[in-house]
């Protein structure tokens, strides 16, 4: 078996939760290796195949200051000095115009809120704790690049919530600096409404806003389910999953 086949099918057996979809245009699209046919309905597309082509997620209001490129945050491990439940995140990039391969050499982003609700970097936002201001301070956000088998890891903690917005990560996806894909990740809110009535999250309790009626997340409920990734794991030994990234390249 050629080491790209392999690499390709170890990378979407590992990939249990499926892709970031767009909030706006809400497009999604499989690609087979074997076929190019294709169906649309709506404002889905469908190839024929097995991986999953991840639509574009509007950015939100709390990316890196001067934006995702210009963060120095080259790391795996992106917690700072910030506490809540373990959650252990892998990222696979595949490019589903050559066949579902994975791709190496990608720069990967992610950023997200604390157990409080509140985002490192900025001033003025208000939340449980009354406004605060975070300036200056760069804790649940980094970046890694692809290994060979098209994968990157990240050691962080269960992100909390903010009025108006499901629970959530952000992502954001770039090849020689060039920016190719923005996105949001979802999560099950059975394991977010256990997860926020636990120690370290029970000040602000279970998110009213549920998935279905976030303004990002809540325009399908195929869209949804695609959006969130799937877990294993418990609040005391914490949490770990997989999500594919699809790029046409």
């Amino acid at each position: 078996m050629e080491r790209k086949n392999f690499l390709r099918t170890f990378a979407l057996a590992a990939a249990a939760g499926p892709m970031i979809l767009d909030g706006c245009k809400k497009e999604a699209s499989t690609k087979s290796s074997t076929s190019t046919t294709t169906t649309t309905t709506g404002t889905t597309t469908t190839i024929a195949g097995s991986c999953v082509v991840t639509p574009t997620e509007e950015e939100g209001p709390y990316p890196y200051v001067g934006g995702e490129i210009t963060n120095p945050l080259n790391r795996s491990n992106v917690i700072d000095s910030q506490q809540g439940v373990p959650l252990a995140v892998s990222f696979v990039v595949v490019n589903t115009n050559d066949n579902c391969n994975v791709v190496e050499n990608v720069r990967v982003d992610i950023w997200h809120c604390n157990n409080n609700g509140y985002y490192s970097g900025y001033a003025s936002q208000p939340g449980i704790l009354g406004t605060k201001s975070y300036t200056g301070e760069t804790w649940l956000r980094g970046y890694q690049v692809t290994d060979s088998s098209g994968v990157v890891k990240f050691s962080t903690v269960y992100p909390g919530w903010y009025s108006g917005r499901a629970t959530h990560i952000h992502i954001e996806v770039f090849i020689n600096s060039v920016l190719k894909k923005t996105g949001q990740i979802a999560f099950s809110e059975t394991i977010s409404d256990a997860v926020n009535v636990s120690t370290l999250y029970v000040a602000h309790g279970i998110n009213p806003t549920r998935n279905a009626s976030d303004s990002v997340f809540g325009n399908s409920t195929t869209d949804l389910a695609n959006e969130t990734i799937s877990l294993v794991g418990s609040i005391a030994a914490g949490y770990s999953g997989t999500y594919t990234i699809g790029l046409v390249l």
